[in-house]
């Protein structure tokens, strides 16, 4: 499909898609928890089963849990970690039993789970086999699977002095590519070798075994194969180069795409991208605040596209589901658990940011330099910071988001991850001939060739459609006609061009969510004031961003903000990040470093233009170290 045809197709696709464009939400983002009928907690008492973890191989240790005020009790986030969502990855009882590659250690423990950067629970009523937050066993068509729900990718942590900080919906260091590779080695394993499948088959066909042992090594050489395509199909290759996420981080859209492009074309393997643009996980609160969401804004909040959203953050883990259309039902068959997404998405609306002055205050953090952030105010005022992020007032009920953003050519930030989501194509393969507007006779059809972007709209939709047998609805949305801003301007939301561009996102709670841009290129605050820089002029001794950084400590360092550096020398379980590889690119959002130029703006906050109707902009001074502590200082208080 050459670029012409693909534009044409994506303008007539978001013109008459018959699913909001929110239902094209695909990082794995989106969920909440029960409804706020539980009074909040005391955040002193670890009441939520969580494990503090000893010395590890990253160099992190904690000897309590802590939770920080967030609006939720213990029984709210305990329904969250564990709350089903149709997530069938491999069959529970393997998962169960399963054992690592080199040794008899099983592929759940503690140890693992805690490498992998999950985070490692207590047994509880709700969780008797004691799986980390957010895996959970899931039931379909009679079957017993571990899937995920959304604490897995959104429940983070935090240490600091022997004090571990439990972050509900907040971005977690968790590697599912390292993960999914793990679980592949270790299923393989179990296949070759003799005495690991023979005790992995006692341990799940116990009196069965061994009359159903030749079944049962069908049973697991299939889930071995299933989970080794999957990572073939989601290689992160960048032409020949293969480029590892790393923790933190996760290319949901590429992840998701390829799902329904296989099944679209089931008889088809080749039909897929590379999942080659990993994004930092998002933070959970104020979602359901905000008019859009995703780092592009794909997802309208608007109408019902929060639960389209859900869906598709359901099919990214692992939700079983048919494309083909069947005769008499509505939409399409899948393990998708809609109730439970319905009652997430009400539910978030209750979730606080977690704020540093209340631990401080409890004497976890440090306290906040109320003078020094005062002067870091004013640098954020001065430096229009104010103009694309806005100012939340958690607490408020009423609060809304209106998300600013700022094109690629003018933020100059990896631009990867947007032209890949939008861009991206592939065989129709089940919707060739189908309308992308079933309800207008006037709609365009599918080719056989398609953006992916309107082949993921009406899988999700018709998904969210069979999946609720009825209404797919929230209830009172309090979203309503929204405006996309981009560039200070409001533009068409229905043209695609307006996607190459990436969220301000709000800034309460940000001390808690690094590392830093879209792309997690960036391991500090402190270091984000700071220009990008080549390796020469790092070398010199320029201040600059680091080229190269560790992911994986959960230390916070408290002045800089950000997690510890540590030597990868010491502690090999790190993860090396090199912003030299394609999609890791630290460039751009160099405004307080005299770098990224700013909108000169009129009274009334819109772009001034000139004779040639282009918009003015100016560089502005870079602030001096003084001024870089003061502005980290201050974001401690949002």
């Amino acid at each position: 499909m050459d670029s012409h045809t693909r534009n044409r197709s994506l303008l007539s696709f978001f013109r008459n898609s018959p699913f909001p464009i929110a239902h094209l939400a695909v990082t794995i983002a989106l969920a909440g928890i029960s409804s706020c009928a539980f009074p909040p907690q005391d955040t002193s008492v670890n009441e939520r089963d969580a494990k503090a973890m000893p010395q590890d191989s990253f160099g992190d240790s904690a000897e309590r849990v802590v939770y920080p005020e967030q609006n939720w009790s213990a029984a709210e986030s305990l329904w969250f970690y564990n709350a089903t969502q149709g997530s069938n990855l491999i069959p529970y009882d393997i998962f169960l039993h399963l054992e690592l590659p080199e040794s008899e250690q099983l592929f759940r423990s503690d140890e693992n789970m805690n490498r992998l950067r999950y985070l490692p629970q207590k047994p509880s009523a709700e969780n008797p086999d004691s799986l980390p937050v957010g895996w959970v066993k899931d039931k379909y068509e009679g079957k017993e699977y571990i899937g995920f729900t959304c604490a897995a990718c959104h429940t983070s942590q935090v240490n600091y002095k022997g004090t571990a900080i439990r972050i509900d919906g907040g971005a977690p260091l968790a590697d599912m590519e390292l993960m999914l590779k793990n679980l592949a080695s270790s299923l393989q394993a179990s296949v070759d070798q003799p005495q690991k499948f023979n005790r992995l088959a006692r341990n799940v066909l116990k009196e069965k075994y061994p009359e159903q042992k030749e079944i049962f090594r069908t049973e697991l050489l299939q889930a071995a194969q299933q989970i080794h395509h999957y990572n073939q199909t989601n290689e992160p290759r960048v032409s020949e180069q293969s480029v590892a996420y790393g923790y933190a981080r996760l290319d949901a859209f590429g992840r998701i795409y390829n799902r329904i492009l296989s099944h679209l074309t089931p008889q088809d393997p080749a039909n897929f991208n590379p999942a080659n643009a990993p994004v930092s996980y998002p933070f959970l609160w104020d979602t359901p605040q905000h008019d859009f969401v995703q780092w592009n804004g794909i997802g309208d909040n608007e109408g019902d596209g929060p639960i389209g959203r859900n869906v598709g953050e359901a099919l990214g883990v692992f939700a079983s589901f048919d494309l083909h259309q069947q005769d008499g039902i509505r939409g399409y068959r899948s393990s998708v658990n809609m109730r439970n997404l319905q009652l997430m998405e009400h539910s978030l609306a209750s979730l606080w940011s977690p704020r540093w002055d209340d631990l401080a205050k409890q004497q976890v953090l440090p306290q906040i330099n109320q003078a020094l952030a005062e002067k870091g105010r004013a640098v954020f005022v001065e430096y229009q910071c104010l103009g694309c992020h806005n100012t939340i007032e958690r607490t408020d009920p009423n609060r809304r988001v209106i998300a600013q953003f700022a094109s690629l050519q003018t933020i100059g930030t990896d631009p990867l991850m947007a032209m890949n989501a939008l861009k991206y194509t592939g065989k129709s393969g089940l919707f060739q001939g189908q309308k992308l507007d079933p309800r207008d006779p006037n709609s365009t059809n599918f080719d056989a060739v398609t953006p992916v972007l309107p082949a993921l709209s009406l899988a999700t939709g018709g998904i969210a459609v069979g999946a609720a047998g009825q209404s797919t609805a929230v209830g009172d949305n309090p979203v309503k006609n929204t405006q996309r801003h981009l560039d200070y301007e409001v533009v068409n939301k229905k043209d695609p061009r307006t996607l190459i561009a990436y969220k301000a996102r709000p800034l309460n709670g940000i001390w808690a969510t690094a590392p830093y841009l879209h792309n997690g290129s960036v391991p500090s605050l402190y270091e984000l004031f700071l220009p990008s820089c080549n390796n020469g002029e790092i070398a010199s001794g320029k201040a600059c961003r680091p080229n190269r950084f560790t992911v994986g400590a959960l230390e916070l360092d408290p002045i800089k903000v950000g997690f510890v550096q540590r030597d990868p020398a010491k502690y090999p379980a790190l993860f090396v990040f090199d912003t030299s590889l394609p999609g890791n690119a630290n460039k751009g959002h160099e405004y307080t470093a005299g770098v990224t130029p700013v909108f000169v703006l009129d009274n009334n906050g819109r772009p001034l233009r000139d004779a040639d109707g282009k918009p003015q902009m100016r560089k502005l001074q870079p602030i001096n170290d003084e001024q870089r502590l003061a502005l980290v200082e201050y974001l401690k208080t949002l």
